[in-house]
């Protein structure tokens, strides 16, 4: 699958980015600007389109879990998973009995009502972006997520080489990764350089490419210097 990326906190943005031929939409309400209202329309312009929706949590909170999926989104992506106690939490509050605890209402993901109350799991994706996420990956993927995100560039921060993708050192670790994990459940963000960046992934079942403030800013560097 290829995703892209929101920061913007707007529908409008929502709507242009599942215009394209991509299969769904980040909603980052970690890095971005988003409150709750704001995501949940976006949420909704990317379903009603027909296009995935993922939201992504700065932490494991019980209300926004259950906020963003009784709007009806189709998977969350979680920042910064750790441990196992991390990833069982995820799990609890994400998924109806029996593999969780979440509860169940009439909502806009069932149509309040109107459709099967229980839904199938959400895609649930925790984010490997540090060296402990990497050292605990094989516990926490016993647990069977959808999929597991790379953050590059948290990851080399925490190696001590920030955004030095091509250090041996970072490579160590990405391979370790694909040690674990089949690529196929394998995730990536590329917000920039994509073009020189994106072979390194190949084969990984989800890849998000660039991302919509980064898209404006180097359009417009082009615009002026060639004005």
């Amino acid at each position: 699958m290829i995703f892209t990326w929101q920061q913007i906190p707007s529908p409008i943005i929502t709507e242009i980015l599942c215009s394209t031929s991509c299969d769904g939409v980040v909603i980052d309400t970690e890095h971005g600007g988003f409150n709750d209202e704001t995501a949940i329309s976006c949420i909704q312009v990317a379903t009603l389109i027909g296009k995935k929706c993922f939201v992504r949590l700065t932490e494991i909170n019980k209300t926004k879990i259950r906020y963003y999926l009784d709007s009806g989104a189709s998977g969350l992506i979680f920042s910064t998973v750790e441990t196992t106690e991390d990833a069982e939490k995820i799990i609890e509050n994400s998924c109806f009995t029996p593999r969780g605890s979440r509860g169940l209402g009439l909502v806009r993901q069932n149509m309040w009502g109107s459709q099967n109350l229980i839904s199938p799991d959400p895609i649930l994706i925790p984010q490997i972006e540090t060296r402990k996420g990497v050292e605990n990956l094989e516990s926490i993927s016993s647990l069977g997520f959808d999929y597991y995100l790379i953050g590059p560039y948290d990851l080399s921060l925490s190696l001590g080489i920030p955004a030095e993708f091509d250090n041996d050192k970072f490579v160590m670790y990405i391979n370790k990764i694909n040690g674990i994990i089949p690529k196929e459940k394998m995730a990536v963000h590329i917000p920039s350089n994509v073009q020189q960046e994106i072979h390194k992934y190949e084969g990984y079942g989800l890849k998000c490419i660039g991302m919509d403030t980064i898209a404006l800013m180097e359009y417009h560097k082009e615009i002026i210097k060639d004005a």
